[in-house]
């Protein structure tokens, strides 16, 4: 313990920083030197669950004193976790009190399957934060007239409740640096049209799944995203299930890394992903010519991943495939990287599977891991896979 406290405060607060605020108060009896120490902690995390033996009062009375004793100069990062209910006058006044300490980063995962919690309207002038993550939060009363982000680069909506379709908009709006923007749809979230217009984003996921029961998803019915081009987007992750998804795919031909699951698209005609090197694509509804046609327009493609993303009810097998009159340069002279999980070996998927290993010539690895369920129908997927690579054109001419 000793050579602990000769280390000095900048070193030793850095240490209590990476610990839970419960935890950090209790060294302040270690010794003299240790007894206000913990007050300048910038970084502060509070856990409040359903396991916890804690009744809410004193969990409410612990939070005011660790935050009101506050003295570091700035608050860093502030984190609640919350599994019970609380109410808004508490989480409020505890809000307020980061933001007037100068919070840059905020993470509030509130989720207890009751009523999405309010937040206090000074949180959304905050001229501070750089980061903000919500969950399970309600924005129906805030004034977005008011809003103001100007140094906000990252930005984390889940399950989040809105007034209208503006609500988004005008959040968005007041973001003019954003970077990156998460965002996990809600049934019932009163948005139809999620629009987002940010020039300066590099990082985009948009989830439009909600989970039903039993960890199986479904997408969200009578939503739509609607996107402007974002030069600068490096990576995209997007779930979305809704007829018209050529604006989504017109937005992100910039990306270097994308990982899609549209059962309902088509591409958009001219478009070409000039920078694309990492897809992931969603066997999700089985849109093969939708895969393919990625293919045909991402000249410097290198690894290709396939994968069902997520348990669902749609289990629709694709009953018709047309090999492509010409098959385009990635697969011939770019794809190296492939590899396909929850493969079925369904007859469409073999086809698929076929015309990628006969036509990919420069490919390194193929890892296909078959969803089976015996042995023996693994064992037979995987000798129908051995066979189709055997075969392969590009196996003949080496």
């Amino acid at each position: 313990m000793d050579r602990i406290s000769f280390l000095p405060d900048d070193v030793l607060l850095q240490i209590l920083s990476l610990l839970p605020t419960k935890d950090v108060l209790t060294t302040s009896p270690l010794s003299k030197r240790w007894r206000n120490l913990w007050k300048l902690v910038h970084k502060l995390e509070y856990m409040y669950c359903v396991k916890n033996n804690d009744d809410h009062g004193r969990f409410v009375r612990f939070v005011d004193r660790s935050l009101l004793l506050s003295t570091a100069p700035v608050l860093e990062s502030l984190h609640f976790k919350i599994r019970r209910q609380c109410s808004d006058v508490d989480i409020g006044f505890w809000v307020r009190i980061a933001v007037e300490r100068g919070l840059r980063d905020l993470n509030f995962d509130y989720n207890t399957h009751s009523e999405p919690i309010k937040l206090p309207q000074s949180l959304f002038t905050c001229g501070t934060l750089v980061t903000l993550k919500l969950t399970e939060v309600s924005l129906v009363d805030v004034k977005l007239t008011e809003v103001c982000f100007q140094f906000l680069k990252t930005l984390h909506l889940r399950y989040v409740i809105y007034l209208d379709d503006e609500t988004p908009r005008k959040l968005l709006s007041s973001c003019q640096i954003l970077e990156v923007l998460v965002v996990n749809r809600k049934t019932n979230d009163n948005v139809t049209t999620f629009c987002i217009m940010l020039p300066s984003l590099q990082k985009l996921i948009y989830d439009a799944r909600c989970d039903t029961h039993d960890g199986v998803y479904d997408f969200i019915a009578g939503t739509e995203c609607m996107v402007e081009k974002m030069p600068q987007l490096v990576a995209a992750n997007v779930a979305a299930c809704y007829t018209n998804t050529d604006n989504i795919l017109t937005s992100l031909t910039s990306v270097k890394r994308l990982s899609l699951c549209l059962p309902k698209s088509s591409f958009p005609t001219g478009e070409i992903f000039h920078q694309l090197v990492d897809l992931e694509f969603c066997t999700y509804g089985t849109q093969w010519f939708l895969l393919i046609s990625i293919l045909k327009h991402s000249p410097k493609l290198r690894a290709l991943k396939l994968n069902e993303r997520h348990n669902s009810f749609f289990r629709e097998k694709m009953q018709h495939w047309d090999e492509p009159s010409c098959f385009s340069e990635t697969l011939m002279f770019g794809l190296e990287t492939l590899e396909w999980r929850n493969y079925r070996g369904w007859e469409m998927e073999k086809k698929l599977a076929t015309f990628i290993l006969k036509h990919s010539c420069r490919l390194k690895t193929a890892i296909i891991s078959p969803r089976a369920t015996t042995l023996e129908h693994k064992h037979q997927m995987l000798t129908e896979l051995a066979l189709l690579d055997d075969k392969s054109d590009c196996n003949r001419r080496r």
